[in-house]
């Protein structure tokens, strides 16, 4: 039996087709994860978060510091000295020690700040709006990486979906690759239809190389979010969510400003600037503090003791008021220094308020015709399918090409496809939506 090369060449590209496919066939996964599911998982595993959080502790040890103003401060101390020449005084014929040339002190010092015109309560309010930022910084990096998770999630349905197609397609080519052949043998074709369908094969099964490759790598990506072992295997499952398009877009502005954690950091940020100005303000304004020591020392002469190196118990209380009166001009730069910092805090937040204002409508844009496109690519698949069901049936009545019916069956795969991605892209953009209005979880479909 003759074998031309031709037909040689074809057998080795369908076989290199089909060996590629195979190896490409994913292992059964061990467990299948939802979106919520996913999602879930990202937000509780993910160092950025413990970080965030270690953040939040650290605040919240920084208000247990400024607190500590308003208890008392005791502090120990003890002291020498050694004092010459010695110190005596004559009384009649005696000379008495009025001091001792070995002087020792041991006391304790206590003071407690009693008033400061309000600045320890500015220093408090300044650490609890500091505690407050951290926790909407755990709360930010929990959402941006829930929306990250929810992307990726919905990537990995397209490109199952995409892959699954390919894999059909692959099958169909082969059916007709069958059909190709028999007409051949029957004389009624030409070997240029069976050669055409094998690189179609050829061409699909690179496609299908590249999706799951891609595929493969989300999963890899998806993995990582969620914080599993690196030989954990999973698949996904679910629909894609869609959003209702909604026209109110001042509710959906307000909404977006009251719940973006940006825009609550933001305002964070402005209050405690206005705090560091009002503090600023009140730098050279006075303090009240009350004073108290006891201890024992030596040198101390009473009606009691007239022995000048015995150590006597000794006590004393008093009232400090501490004025600033010139401190280098400090106090007016930092009044100044906290008035920019106040306005730049304020401008920030405007541009803020304008960015999140244009990412809410342009979501909604980006709703709306993802929306449209999906509608249209909808009707343009059942007109391929019917397109390739005419092309299928003039084929089999002699009235039509291979090629024609190839094109057909590629147009079908490539719609199903770009089907796939319009169902995607209206996924996308109802996340987007969700992300541009702060809320905390996306959700995702059944």
């Amino acid at each position: 039996m003759n074998i031309s090369r031709s037909s040689l060449l074809g057998a080795i590209m369908l076989l290199c087709s089909s060996t590629i496919f195979a190896q490409q066939e994913p292992a059964k996964p061990s467990a299948l994860i939802t979106f919520n599911q996913a999602v879930a998982k990202a937000a509780a595993n993910q160092p950025l978060v413990l970080q965030a959080e270690a953040a939040v502790r650290a605040s919240e040890d920084r208000i247990g510091q400024t607190q500590g103003e308003y208890l008392p401060r005791v502090t120990a101390a003890a002291g020498y000295d050694y004092v010459s020449p010695k110190q005596f005084i004559g009384v009649g014929s005696e000379s008495v020690k009025i001091a001792p040339e070995n002087a020792y002190d041991f006391h304790l010092d206590a003071g407690m700040l009693v008033y400061d015109f309000g600045k320890r309560e500015l220093k408090l309010k300044l650490a609890r709006n500091a505690e407050d930022s951290a926790l909407i910084g755990v709360e930010s990096i929990r959402q941006s990486i829930a929306y990250e998770t929810a992307r990726i999630y919905y990537d990995l349905l397209f490109l199952k979906d995409e892959v699954q197609e390919l894999d059909e397609q692959i099958g169909r080519l082969n059916e007709h690759l069958e059909i190709v052949k028999k007409r051949e043998s029957d004389g009624a074709s030409i070997h240029l239809d069976v050669l055409s369908t094998q690189i179609r094969i050829s061409k699909t099964a690179n496609k299908r190389i590249d999706a799951a490759t891609t595929f493969a790598n989300q999963k890899i990506a998806l993995r990582q979010l969620m914080g599993l072992a690196l030989d954990a295997d999973y698949d996904v499952t679910g629909n894609f969510a869609t959003v209702q398009e909604q026209r109110d877009q001042q509710a959906l502005i307000a909404i977006a400003l009251a719940n973006r954690p940006e825009m609550q950091a933001a305002l964070k940020a402005e209050n405690a600037e206005e705090l560091g100005r009002s503090l600023a303000n009140l730098g050279n304004y006075p303090s009240v503090s009350v004073l108290a020591e006891a201890g024992y020392r030596n040198g101390l002469l009473t009606a009691t003791n007239q022995n000048a190196d015995a150590m006597t118990f000794n006590w004393g209380v008093g009232l400090r008021l501490s004025m600033p009166i010139f401190d280098g001009l400090r106090t007016d730069k930092a009044k100044d220094e906290a008035e920019s910092k106040a306005e730049a805090a304020h401008q920030g937040g405007e541009e803020l308020r304008r960015n999140i204002t244009a990412q809410v409508l342009q979501a909604l844009q980006d709703l709306s015709a993802s929306h449209a496109q999906a509608v249209n690519t909808r009707a343009q698949l059942e007109q391929a399918q019917e397109g390739t069901n005419l092309t299928k049936l003039q084929y089999d009545l002699g009235a039509g090409t291979n090629a024609d019916y190839l094109d057909s069956l590629e147009t079908l795969s490539s719609t199903k496809v770009d089907d796939f991605n319009a169902q995607l892209k209206e996924a996308q953009s109802g996340l987007a939506l969700q992300e541009a209005i702060g809320d905390k979880m996306p959700q995702g479909g059944p």
